[in-house]
């Protein structure tokens, strides 16, 4: 019953501590993607064109969001990171964006993938590099992350495969091996 009595107090302070950290989190939902064809993109769009900065930028993303979309997105990076075409018509708009990342020697095919919002609705389109298995160890060398914010506001994360990122460091292999 002592222990109990010591206790008790400890946890109730922790489990409300938790609470309250909970309460203040950031407030975002996740949102998907899911494989889509070219041949779905039509209309008008303003189309985000991340990375390609360097020789060797294999972080590049094309990233088509409808012209008068309810939705906008901001790419959580410094502004030299992408820019911005916007009034792009769909089959332009792909093309620019295949173009775009398919610039890497190792580049294999592009991927397109619409991007949901929660309710399902397309609010978006994503088109990506795959790259050489050989080349890297893997065909898909990024983690793209949409986040809904309160605001209608998406907000994209954009980062390079652990162990890629690792091997361009000189930290490993391109299978994240260390040397």
């Amino acid at each position: 019953m002592n222990t109990v009595k010591k206790t008790g107090p400890a946890v109730i302070c922790i489990l409300m501590a938790c609470l309250l950290c909970s309460s203040c989190a950031y407030n975002q939902t996740y949102i998907q993607t899911k494989d889509a064809s070219n041949s779905e993109i039509t209309g008008s769009y303003t189309v985000f064109l991340y990375g390609a900065n360097h020789y060797n930028d294999v972080a590049t993303v094309a990233i088509l969001v409808p012209t008068n979309g309810q939705y906008t997105f901001d790419i959580y990076a410094p502004d030299w990171a992408y820019r911005t075409v916007k009034g792009v018509h769909g089959k332009d708009a792909v093309a620019m964006a295949e173009s775009f990342v398919s610039w890497h020697p190792s580049f294999r095919r592009t991927q397109t993938a619409k991007i949901l919002a929660p309710g399902g609705k397309v609010i978006g389109y994503e088109i990506r590099p795959l790259y050489m298995f050989t080349t890297f160890g893997k065909e898909d060398v990024m983690y793209v992350n949409y986040f809904l914010q309160d605001n209608n506001k998406i907000e994209v994360h954009i980062h390079l495969d652990y162990a890629v990122e690792k091997a361009f460091m000189g930290g490993g292999d391109n299978r994240g091996n260390d040397r």
